[in-house]
């Protein structure tokens, strides 16, 4: 949602020569200006105000020109010493005064800006807040406060009109994301009989912060398309689209199937199509040439014999943590384009898997089939979480803090990605989320296994291509 700028530019992108413009910028409706920084109540009541109405800025270190001339009249800034305490104060205050707590993002802007007066280690703090569809954000108070023209002051709000507006202000939001989550592919005759997994992406998720990815057709295709790092699902067709670009693996499949797809929105949201194999067979010795090449085929093929299937539906998902993998190294190329530094959030929908038994080649995963017999998808659609609203999304970090050497911080980010998006598939297919290591039994980390058994996967696949398998073939 965009918000009134007077800079023409994003907060995180402003220098300091820009403050010049705020010289002919009236306060009022967008716009707050303040000589010294607030109490923690007023600052409160400031952002609180901004995000309940219109958005807007709000500035600490500049003194309006008068009250007949609001714009910014002098400069004198905020001093070095006291910055880390203003900022530290704007926060607890949003945290500790506001309910809910507004998104708001902030900048120090140093002098010496000598056509403003802006002397050096002297500082103008701002602090950009958009206008917010989780509104009202009520005071500690018990106030609801709104700019109100050019007022220098907030105010609060009584009319019952307004405030309803506000209560109703994210219900066009929510109805964007239920349309978004119904929106699953139109899949063929075909299709209708296979898995797949769909996994949503989404950053800003109210729609608050103005997302836009500033890229041509080149560079998205260079950011699908490389298999540098962890990703072993290049999008060798990319293409735009009228919400912003699609990425196809078509190499090697039929361009008619609906193949590994990526559906990339201007605004960083995504919507990934993974196929998962499936190996719909009538005897245990066709199932086994299929899975020929995994290392407990044989393990998985005894836990089936003790029941009388006349018919066997395996979805294999050996190959799907590498694919997530890759997912998210996508992603945080994407992340990095769009400028967005903060976690973004994941819903994984399982689509057609109704009456199908997951085969994953580990052997922890097998030893606990054995205990407590193969899972089986009752439903033919999932989604973890469960709903549609904004909030029912899972947070996916982005993991900044992680304290190894730096040319591993990325490989082990994408990887604590992977985990996350992993976790809820395995979940609501009976696949235990992580396997912990038994005292005195040394078994490798969980993700180290995934890793092993999607490179068995790759070799399960050239066998099958060798002998011309009539099984469903992705990657």
């Amino acid at each position: 949602m965009q918000t009134y700028s007077p800079f023409n530019k994003p907060i995180r992108d402003l220098e300091s020569s820009d403050l010049l413009n705020l010289k002919h910028t009236f306060e009022g409706w967008y716009i707050e200006y303040k000589r010294e920084a607030p109490t923690s109540t007023n600052i409160a009541k400031s952002l609180s105000a901004l995000a309940n109405t219109y958005g807007g800025w709000f500035f600490v270190g500049i003194d309006e020109d008068s009250k007949e001339n609001p714009v910014a009249g002098a400069f004198p800034g905020v001093e070095r010493n006291e910055v880390d305490a203003v900022l530290q104060r704007m926060r607890k205050s949003a945290a500790d005064h506001i309910n809910p707590t507004p998104y708001f993002e902030t900048k120090v802007l140093w002098g010496p800006v000598e056509k403003i007066g802006l002397e050096k280690d002297r500082c103008v703090i701002c602090t950009w807040v958009p206008q917010s569809v989780t509104a009202p954000h009520v005071h500690k108070s018990g106030v609801i406060y709104r700019r109100v023209s050019d007022a220098s002051e907030p105010k609060p709000e009584n009319d019952r009109f307004v405030l309803d507006q506000l209560w109703r202000r994210a219900d066009d939001i929510k109805q964007q994301h239920k349309k978004w989550y119904d929106r699953d592919p139109e899949f063929s005759d075909y299709e209708k009989l296979k898995p797949y997994v769909r996994v949503m992406l989404v950053a800003d998720r109210w729609a608050e912060q103005g997302i836009w990815i500033d890229a041509n057709e080149d560079e998205i295709r260079s950011v699908l398309a490389t298999l540098d790092g962890a990703s072993t699902i290049p999008f060798d067709t990319v293409h735009t689209s009228a919400e912003g670009f699609i990425g196809r693996q078509l190499n090697g499949n039929d361009p008619n199937n609906l193949s590994l797809t990526w559906r990339l929105g201007l605004d960083l949201v995504s919507d990934i199509i993974i196929p998962l194999p499936l190996y719909e067979v009538e005897t245990i010795q066709s199932l086994k040439t299929e899975l020929d090449g995994y290392d407990y085929t044989d393990r998985f093929i005894g836990i089936l014999n003790k029941y009388a299937a006349k018919k066997y539906r395996i979805v294999d998902l050996n190959y799907l943590f590498n694919v997530l993998r890759g997912v998210a190294e996508i992603q945080e190329r994407l992340c990095k384009i769009a400028k967005w530094t903060d976690a973004y959030y994941v819903k994984v929908k399982i689509l057609n898997a109704w009456r199908t038994v997951p085969f994953l080649d580990i052997l922890p995963v097998v030893e606990r089939f054995e205990k407590n017999g193969p899972p089986m998808c009752l439903d033919s659609v999932i989604s973890l979480p469960q709903g549609s609203q904004p909030e029912s999304y899972t947070e996916v970090s982005r993991f900044r803090d992680i304290e190894i050497d730096e040319s591993e911080r990325a490989k082990a980010r994408v990887l604590l990605q992977a985990f996350t998006m992993f976790s809820n598939l395995a979940l609501s297919l009976g696949i235990p989320r992580w396997i912990p290591c038994e005292e005195g039994v040394e078994v490798s980390p969980f993700h180290q296994e995934l890793e092993k058994a999607g490179l068995r996967a790759i070799e399960v696949q050239r066998r099958r291509n060798e002998r011309g398998s009539s099984a469903v073939a992705w990657f």
